[in-house]
């Protein structure tokens, strides 16, 4: 049995999309920082701990969790809590450039493999009242940056690196690990 950690709506239709079949259950985890905790740092942790306790797992069974943080100025910055956290957001990154790194993490079989990929990301430059338009337009509230890279008229100017990955899944990284894990755990639930 595959299993994923997430109820993220993108990453759902991106393994469907591979014709992976899959499970869905979430995890509910504390995502906050640990003082002083460098960007990968985090991310790793956090994907690990949507896993959740190996004791707790299903045997003979693959997970996968996922994560997505926006940093900038080796800065994470989560989804917004409102709308002026929102506004906050986007006006920091408003002209300018950050990275995203999704990361993700397979587990079976008492082993854990995290991977990531980053995407720079350039923003085009807004005054106020596009920022507030594109919040109400958008609802970007369970978006890491405020923001998603598939919004019509969104913020994203260019990037360089992968589509996917600012989506919230690193694909590439996944496509070739996946490859490898299905001779470790097997061929049943192969694309």
């Amino acid at each position: 049995m595959f299993i994923l950690k997430s109820r993220s709506p993108r990453r759902i239709e991106i393994l469907k999309s591979l014709g992976i079949q899959f499970e869905i259950k979430p995890s509910d985890i504390d995502e906050k920082e640990i003082p002083g905790e460098l960007p990968l740092s985090y991310l790793e942790r956090i994907a690990k701990a949507k896993i959740g306790s190996p004791d707790a797992l299903i045997k003979n069974s693959c997970y996968l969790s996922c994560d997505t943080i926006v940093v900038q100025n080796n800065k994470i910055l989560h989804k917004p809590e409102n709308f002026e956290d929102a506004v906050r957001i986007l006006s920091d990154l408003n002209g300018k450039s950050h990275s995203v790194f999704s990361g993700a993490c397979l587990y079976s079989v008492g082993k854990f493999d995290f991977f990531y990929e980053e995407t720079e990301i350039v923003f085009k430059k807004w005054n106020i009242s596009e920022i507030e338009t594109y919040i109400r337009k958008a609802q970007p509230f369970d978006k890491a940056g405020s923001y998603g890279i598939q919004d019509t008229n969104g913020p994203v100017r260019e990037w360089r690196g992968r589509y996917h990955n600012v989506v919230g899944f690193p694909l590439f990284s996944f496509l070739g690990r996946w490859e490898i894990w299905k001779e470790y755990w097997g061929n049943e639930n192969s694309p």
